[in-house]
């Protein structure tokens, strides 16, 4: 060892003056293995032209598919309808059992997209695992539902009219990857195994024409008045409330006729008929109208209008809000017993109806939700 370096020192001193010297190894200590050179760290950046090889997808899953149908039932503009899922195949399926999945599209006539409607986040379940049933063949499944609670708002409330054409979708066609969630799948251990189905479709349905309302009966013209009092009542057309407790609904009165009106227009004298899943309730306010005061009256110009927004849980207490869903609410407002007679004020005494309900949406009930097991129809 002690020779080696005057050797190399010799060697270089031999070289021609200007070349190059040979490149040398790096200096090791003996018996320590040199490291192979691994991959490139993450951070550095990656030579031009070179593309990254994209996932392999998810190779498609075998079976034959299975025979589901959905049919709607639609014979109002509003509802109830009704979902029928019918196994019309050979093979036993495993149906999740749940229209809060549907997704409706409704094309009004002369309108070139559909309009979109379906529950928000969440009032639709999470996934395929709260309601499954097993739907053996020949054998089906109806739920009945309101559409108003899924086409919630100005523009889906006026796409349900007549002539309106309607497709369902059942499930999620638009989460559903590799492993699910399905609407429609085989059942382990039963051969052969079908292909699973992320949502299923329903044949186009048209919406039927409607018998136009008779109008109301002007309850305050006089036989010999020429000029009579023409009051109307309207109320928001949709609500969406998270809870009962900030379900408030806006009521406005309107003079459409040619002369002013003098009413007690005040929660007092305002009423609602609420329709839920409780049934049908007659709300007013929980105390008679007090005895009357000029203050209390309001004077309506002809054309002119005033609201008033109140809360439903003042009128109605807890019951018709037990459970979430559509609640319909019809105002009313009655001054038969509020007149200003008393006081030498002539006023109006009548009873007025909203033509137009309101359809609220409540998200949340009072009541803690019951989870129920789907039954199939009876077989035929």
């Amino acid at each position: 060892m002690k020779r080696a370096a005057p050797l190399l020192a010799v060697l270089l001193l031999s070289l021609p003056a200007g070349a190059q010297q040979p490149p040398q190894p790096p200096l090791r200590p003996i018996g320590m293995v040199q490291p192979r050179p691994g991959p490139a760290p993450a951070t550095q950046p990656r030579p031009q032209g070179v593309r990254r090889a994209a996932p392999k997808p998810p190779a498609a899953l075998a079976g034959p598919k299975p025979d589901v149908k959905l049919l709607l039932d639609a014979p109002t503009t509003h509802g109830p309808w009704t979902m029928h899922v019918v196994n019309d195949g050979d093979i036993p399926v495993r149906l999740v059992a749940d229209a809060r999945m549907l997704a409706l599209e409704v094309t009004p006539r002369g309108a070139r997209k559909p309009v979109r409607c379906q529950l928000p986040a969440d009032m639709r379940p999470a996934d395929d695992s709260e309601r499954a049933v097993v739907l053996p063949p020949k054998r089906s499944y109806s739920e009945s539902f309101e559409p108003r609670l899924y086409c919630f708002g100005e523009r889906e409330l006026d796409a349900l009219t007549a002539t309106s054409i309607v497709v369902a979708r059942l499930g999620w066609p638009e989460r559903a990857g590799a492993h699910g969630p399905y609407a429609v799948s085989g059942i382990e251990g039963v051969e052969p195994e079908v292909a699973p189905l992320a949502a299923i479709e329903s044949p186009p349905v048209s919406l039927p024409d409607e018998p136009t309302p008779m109008p109301a009966d002007e309850a305050a013209r006089a036989p010999d008045d020429p000029d009579p009092v023409h009051l109307s009542l309207r109320a928001s057309r949709a609500v969406d409330a998270e809870s009962p407790e900030n379900l408030g609904v806006t009521v406005t009165v309107h003079n459409d006729g040619r002369r002013a009106v003098r009413l007690r227009f005040r929660p007092e004298t305002l009423g609602f008929e609420v329709t839920s899943n409780s049934g049908v309730q007659r709300c007013g306010w929980p105390t008679s109208p007090s005895a009357p005061a000029r203050e209390y009256f309001t004077t309506l110009a002809a054309g002119a209008s005033e609201s008033l927004t109140v809360l439903l849980g003042d009128y109605c207490g807890r019951a018709p809000f037990d459970s979430s869903g559509l609640v319909v609410v019809r105002p009313d407002l009655d001054t038969r017993r509020a007149g200003g007679g008393a006081i030498g004020l002539k006023t109006f005494d009548g009873v007025v109806i909203a033509s137009t309900p309101t359809v609220v949406r409540l998200h949340r009930g009072n009541a803690r939700p019951r989870s129920e097991r789907p039954r199939l129809d009876p077989p035929k």
